[in-house]
């Protein structure tokens, strides 16, 4: 009876803890091949530090963010990005800008310490979401600043917000409408960066 009884607790410890298995999912931006493939000229002499994105309020975090009718707001359980997104962010900005501003040497924030009349790309991220008739929406302020002698001077500086719609349902197809919506931005800062030959 003994026996019966242990294995009786033993099988209902199996059946408890053997519950439903929860697949965790971590997204990434897609970066093509020739992306990763960047020419370094030393004749380059204007340079253009980029500071890390900075991410503020509930899209401060790993897992995928959806606002819903009525500003309420989602945060998903089992969908996370890959890395923190201000560093997803960061890294594809960098790149961008590496393809689009080949007269300037891009250096990511924390490499070297900008030099008198060097120039630094700020940007801050108040909404990284999915949005229930947007798609994708990424808003926030980028700032554009020249370092002298008292520390840093504010060039241009503008809001922003671009959205995406999405072309299927899930999250595989919000991460692709961020992307969009990020090389958006990252197309219109080459732009300006340019015009004001900074």
């Amino acid at each position: 009876m003994r026996n019966l009884t242990i294995l009786f607790v033993i099988l209902t410890l199996t059946a408890c803890s053997s519950g439903h298995n929860i697949q965790l999912k971590y997204y990434d931006f897609a970066y093509q091949q020739e992306d990763g493939v960047t020419t370094s000229k030393l004749t380059k002499t204007k340079y253009l530090h980029i500071n890390r994105v900075n991410i503020q309020g509930v899209a401060d975090q790993q897992p995928l963010i959806q606002i819903l009718r009525g500003n309420s707001v989602n945060i998903a359980n089992y969908h996370f990005w890959s890395q923190h997104p201000k560093y997803t962010l960061t890294d594809s900005m960098t790149r961008g800008l590496v393809k689009k501003i080949s007269a300037y040497t891009v250096i990511p924030a924390g490499k070297t310490t900008p030099q008198d009349g060097e120039f630094m790309l700020q940007v801050k991220v108040t909404k990284l979401a999915g949005h229930y008739e947007l798609g994708s929406l990424i808003e926030g302020q980028w700032f554009i600043y020249q370092t002298n002698a008292d520390g840093k001077k504010l060039l241009d500086s503008e809001l922003f917000s671009f959205s995406t719609p999405l072309k299927d349902s899930g999250f595989d197809a919000l991460i692709k409408a961020h992307q969009s919506s990020w090389e958006k931005l990252t197309d219109k800062l080459s732009v300006i960066i340019l015009s004001k030959s900074i």
